[in-house]
C-alpha cells in the first residue's frame, strides 16, 4: 500500500488516494484532499477560511505544526460592540445580536489563512507542484458534485435560538445565492448536481498566482476592494500582512506513549490534559459505556476544561501558562479530586463551529493530521470567486476584558486538535475530528476507545458517544435508559439526543499504524470516507 486517506468526504478521500498513486506523499496527499473538500463541503471549509496542520516527517524525524489561524482585521475595536450584545447561545457560546453582524455578512469576517497556510504546507514539504493540488478540485467545481446528506443537513437542521437557519445563510448576498441556491429558489436536494464555476476559477488562479496572489496580488484586489465596500473589519494591510505560524506541538504522555497536539489558540494542551488526569486510573477495568466509564471520563473532561475556561487564549495577546496545564502535578491534583467525588466543571461552554478533517499516512512514514474551517460561514461570496468566507467574529466574546475579547489582530481560541499518539518513535495514531469544542471529546474517546479497550478504529469512532464541558452530561440515544439512570443517581445532569448517531458529537477519524499497513477509522455520525492508495 502507497497510503491511507480518512475524512468525512468519501470523493475528497478519493483525492488524495489519485495523489498518493501518482507519486505524492502524504502532505501532497492531504493539501489535495483539504482544497477538494472546499468543494465537497463549502460551508465546512474554504478559502475563506482557518486551520491547524500537524505533520510528522519521516526523512527528518520532525514533528512540526503549521497554524494558518483567522485573525480580527485591524478595523476593529474592543468595545465597539458591547452595547448592542444580546449574550451569547448557552449551548455554543455564540455571540448574540438581533441584526446578527457577528453571524453573518462582512463583519463577521476576520482576516482568513487557509491559502497561506497550505502553501507554507507545500513549500516545507510537498513534491508535487503546487498546481497539480489546487487541480482535482478544480475540476470537481466545474464539473460540479452530487449533493451529500452531511452538506443538506447543515442548511436544512433547526438551529437553536438566535442562530440563522441555513436558508437564511446562503442568502446573505447575491453571488452566495447564485451558487447555493437550487433555480427554484430551494437548498439543493441530496444527490443534486452542484456546480461552482467560479470556485473552480479562483482555484486555477491561486495555482497560476501562487498563494501570494490571494494576499497581496490582482485576485486580492479584487478580495479588499469586495470587502471594503461592504463595511468588513478587514484591510489591505490585514491581507498583505498575515503570516503562518510554525512551531513544535505541544506534547504529554498517556500510558507510556507521547502524544502531540496543537499549540494555543487551539486545545491541544486541553486534550492532553484530559488524557494524563485520566493515566491516574484504570479506565479499562470499567466496562465501555457503563456508568462508571462514563462518569469519570465526564469528570476528567470538565476539570480540563475548567482550565482551558481560565487560560485559553491566543497566546499573542496572552500569558498562556501551557506548561502548568500540561504539567504532571496539574493532572495529579485534578485526579485526586475526582477521586473525593467532586464534579470539577463550571457550567460554561466552548463555541461550537463547523469545521472538516484530514488524517493521511503514507508508505515512507510520513503523516499528517489537518483540521481546518469557516466557522459556520458568513454567506459572503465576492462575486466572481466561488467561496464562503469565515463568520469567526462570533466566536469573540463582545464585551471587553476577557482573555477572548475582540482585538485587531487576535486569534479567537478553537477546539481544533490534530492529534498524533507515537509509538516506537513514530506516529501509531494519527486522530481529528470536526465539530467545535465538542472534537475535543471525540478525540479523546477515539484514543481511548483503542488504546484502553482495544478496540478498532472503525469501532472506536462508532461506539457511543459523551461530551461534557463542566454542566450536563451529553449522551446519544444508544446509551441504555439504566445507564442515564445511574449517572442521575451519582447527581450527574443527563442531556440524552433521540438521534443514535448524533453529528453533534463530532465526526473523528482515525489512522492507525498496524505493522507495515494501517488501518483507518471514519465516522459515521456524517460521510464518512476510507481510501487506501495501493
Amino acid at each position: 500500500m502507497k497510503g491511507i486517506v480518512v475524512c468525512p468526504q468519501p470523493r475528497a478521500a478519493d483525492v488524495g488516494v489519485e495523489i498518493l498513486e501518482t507519486g505524492g506523499n502524504a502532505f501532497d496527499a492531504a493539501v489535495a484532499v483539504a482544497f477538494a473538500q472546499m468543494v465537497v463541503d463549502p460551508f465546512m471549509c474554504g478559502l475563506g477560511g482557518m486551520g491547524t496542520f500537524q505533520f510528522y516527517n519521516a526523512t527528518t524525524g520532525e514533528n512540526g505544526m503549521i497554524d494558518f489561524h483567522a485573525r480580527a482585521g485591524s478595523k476593529v475595536t474592543a468595545d465597539m460592540w458591547a452595547a448592542d450584545s444580546r449574550g451569547r447561545t448557552e449551548v455554543s457560546g455564540y455571540s448574540l445580536f438581533d441584526d446578527f453582524r457577528s453571524e453573518l455578512g462582512y463583519t463577521s469576517i476576520l482576516t482568513p489563512g487557509t491559502v497561506a497556510g497550505f502553501a507554507e504546507v507545500h513549500r516545507r514539504l510537498c513534491i508535487k507542484p503546487w498546481g497539480d493540488l489546487l487541480a482535482p478540485a478544480a475540476r470537481m467545481a466545474h464539473d460540479g458534485v452530487r449533493t451529500t446528506s452531511y452538506v443538506h443537513d447543515f442548511l436544512t437542521r433547526e438551529m437553536m435560538a438566535g442562530i440563522p437557519g441555513g436558508l437564511q445563510r446562503v442568502s446573505v448576498t447575491e453571488a452566495c445565492k447564485a451558487i447555493h441556491l437550487h433555480p427554484e429558489g430551494r437548498i439543493y436536494e441530496v444527490g443534486e448536481l452542484h456546480r461552482n464555476p467560479d470556485m473552480s476559477r479562483t482555484f486555477e488562479r491561486i495555482a497560476e498566482g501562487g498563494a501570494e496572489s490571494f494576499y497581496r496580488g490582482e485576485l486580492a484586489d479584487q478580495i479588499v476592494a469586495d470587502l471594503d465596500a461592504n463595511g468588513s473589519y478587514v484591510t489591505a494591510n490585514d491581507m498583505a500582512n498575515y503570516a503562518v505560524k510554525s512551531s513544535a506541538p505541544v506534547k504529554g504522555r498517556y500510558r507510556g506513549m507521547e502524544v502531540t497536539s496543537n499549540p494555543p489558540p487551539g486545545s491541544g494542551v486541553t486534550l492532553i490534559q484530559m488524557l494524563q488526569i485520566l493515566d491516574h486510573f484504570d479506565l479499562g477495568s470499567l466496562g465501555h459505556g457503563s456508568a462508571a466509564h462514563i462518569d469519570l471520563v465526564a469528570r476528567a473532561m470538565s476539570a480540563a476544561h475548567r482550565d482551558r475556561n481560565e487560560f485559553l487564549a491566543d497566546p499573542d495577546f496572552a500569558d498562556v501558562p501551557v506548561d502548568m496545564m500540561l504539567s504532571q502535578d496539574r493532572a495529579a491534583m485534578w485526579a485526586e479530586r475526582i477521586r473525593t467525588g467532586e464534579f470539577l466543571g463550571d457550567g460554561k461552554h466552548g463555541p461550537d463551529s463547523s469545521t472538516t478533517h484530514v488524517c493521511v499516512y503514507d508508505e515512507a512514514g510520513n503523516a499528517a493530521s489537518c483540521t481546518h474551517t469557516l466557522g459556520t460561514g458568513s454567506g459572503v461570496v465576492t462575486p466572481g470567486l466561488g467561496f464562503v468566507y469565515n463568520n469567526s467574529m462570533k466566536l469573540f466574546d463582545p464585551i471587553p476584558g476577557s482573555s477572548n475579547s475582540i482585538e485587531a489582530g487576535k486569534a479567537r481560541t478553537t477546539g481544533m486538535v490534530p492529534t498524533m499518539v507515537h509509538k516506537d518513535g513514530a506516529p501509531w495514531l494519527v486522530v481529528g475530528a470536526p465539530g467545535g469544542s465538542v472534537i475535543i471529546s471525540a478525540v479523546l474517546q477515539a484514543i481511548l476507545n483503542i488504546v484502553d479497550f482495544g478496540m478498532s478504529p472503525v469501532e472506536a469512532v462508532t461506539v457511543p458517544r459523551l461530551h461534557c464541558e463542566g454542566a450536563a452530561i451529553h449522551l446519544e440515544a444508544r446509551t441504555p435508559d439504566k445507564v442515564c439512570r445511574a449517572l442521575r443517581d451519582m447527581g450527574h445532569a443527563v442531556t440524552q439526543s433521540a438521534i443514535s448517531f448524533d453529528p453533534v458529537m463530532s465526526r473523528a477519524h482515525v489512522v492507525m499504524r498496524d505493522g507495515d499497513g494501517w488501518r483507518g477509522g471514519a465516522d459515521p455520525r456524517g460521510g464518512g470516507g476510507v481510501a487506501i492508495a495501493e
